[in-house]
């Protein structure tokens, strides 16, 4: 089996920046990652959306104008994403030729972006453009209160009840200075706070002897965000059921003719992750054969699952269903789970699925490099896909009936949205 990520070599520099390369001799480019350890969840109470405003501002804040850099990195046939913003981490990238004077360019410029800049120009043009993407996701005030209300309900006295998404929601970012910002990037934009990932023709020694050159080796204090520790010792949500009247928040010109439902949970950060996508996997057959096939209510209804390092969160979503279904729907789903306990034919099936896959995984070269930030961003360091497929031999059918009880009405916060 063809595992890319066993292929990863490691070394750090003295300023304490991490690097990491995956050597695919003969191509012609290299995909770069570069990771910031710290994200969303980072922000200070009351400034929720900083990390994401400062990853803005950091392209715009250099002497080569992102638009500049931009056309530098297409015309050699690369391309660039300026940055990315979750709660954990942020990400940038470049994907550029193996040409020693294009790499070193492209360094020159990166290393001053992350990690010398003056975060001075253009933060109020920036601020409406944050506030616009919110908006933008955000068309009605009820959307945004409907999961602010879950978030509440499921999060109390945890960083995501702050959390609708990592950009924040325009009262906080209205809030933040030009200090706050200057004083996030210097906080959390230093090389110990970094990891680097390279995939492509550049051997390890090779790329970091280019860092060690560029402006990414210079010395600035800092430390590395640590991991936090998982959250073990839940607490029902107070609120476990709402119903939302859709047409005392709009007004209807036309018949209503489809009611939806979204029910969620946690799930405590130290159980085996592997076990809870099984399960999602899992639920998603039983959902299907049971509202859709069976019953026709809807055309979609699935799970699905977050890692947020401390909890995962679990959920079930069906956007749209006939309203036949809506006084009926709530107990069908109930009596999906409980059919869960004893379906250990679907249970190996799925596990059969997911391995099988696994050994046909087939990527590019920016797919393997994103795949790696992801996992250092989670959990700081890059698993092989020998190590996820062991993980996912070692879940039990007993695993996933251990999970199925935070899937009991109790610990779950369901919505249900009627005409």
């Amino acid at each position: 089996m063809w595992d890319p990520y066993a292929e990863f070599q490691s070394a750090t520099l003295p300023n304490g920046l991490t690097v990491y390369s995956a050597h695919w001799s003969g191509r012609p480019w290299e995909a770069m990652g570069f990771l910031i350890h710290s994200g969303a969840e980072h922000d200070p109470i009351g400034l929720e959306g900083l990390s994401h405003f400062v990853e803005h501002l950091v392209s715009k804040n250099t002497s080569i104008s992102s638009k500049d850099i931009s056309a530098f990195l297409e015309d050699c046939g690369g391309i660039v994403n300026f940055g990315s913003t979750g709660y954990p981490q942020t990400y940038y990238r470049f994907f550029v030729p193996t040409d020693k004077i294009i790499l070193t360019e492209a360094l020159s410029i990166f290393g001053h972006m992350l990690l010398s800049a003056k975060i001075e120009k253009l933060i109020e043009r920036e601020r409406q453009i944050v506030i616009n993407e919110f908006r933008r996701r955000y068309t009605v005030k009820f959307r945004f209160d409907l999961d602010m209300r879950e978030q509440k309900a499921l999060y109390a006295g945890y960083w995501l009840e702050r959390f609708v998404s990592p950009f924040g929601a325009p009262e906080s970012v209205g809030r933040i200075t030009q200090g706050d910002l200057q004083s996030h990037y210097d906080k959390h934009y230093t090389p110990a706070n970094m990891s680097i990932v390279g995939v492509g023709g550049m051997t390890l020694s090779e790329l970091t002897e280019l860092l060690s050159e560029s402006p990414f080796a210079i010395s600035k204090k800092g430390m590395r965000t640590p991991i936090p520790n998982p959250v073990i010792d839940l607490v029902p949500p107070f609120e476990t059921r709402y119903v939302f009247e859709l047409s005392k928040h709009v007004i209807v010109t036309t018949p209503i003719e489809v009611g939806s439902y979204r029910s969620v949970t946690r799930i405590p950060g130290n159980v085996n992750t592997r076990a809870v996508q099984i399960l999602s996997r899992m639920f998603d057959e039983v959902l299907n054969e049971e509202v859709r096939e069976r019953r026709a209510w809807t055309y979609s209804i699935d799970s699905s699952w977050l890692n947020y390092r401390h909890f995962h969160e679990f959920s079930i979503n069906c956007g749209s269903f006939a309203l036949k279904a809506i006084d009926e729907i709530e107990e069908v789903v109930e009596v999906c789970i409980a059919f869960m306990e004893d379906r250990e034919d679907l249970f190996e099936q799925v596990k059969r699925h997911i391995l099988a896959n696994n050994f046909m995984f087939d990527s590019t070269g920016k797919k393997v490099c994103d795949g790696a930030l992801d996992d250092l961003a989670d959990y700081q360091r890059i698993i092989s896909l020998a190590e996820y497929g062991k993980d996912i031999e070692r879940v039990t059918m007993n695993d996933i009936r251990d999970l199925l009880r935070w899937l009991r009405p109790e610990w779950r916060w369901t919505r249900i949205q009627r005409p």
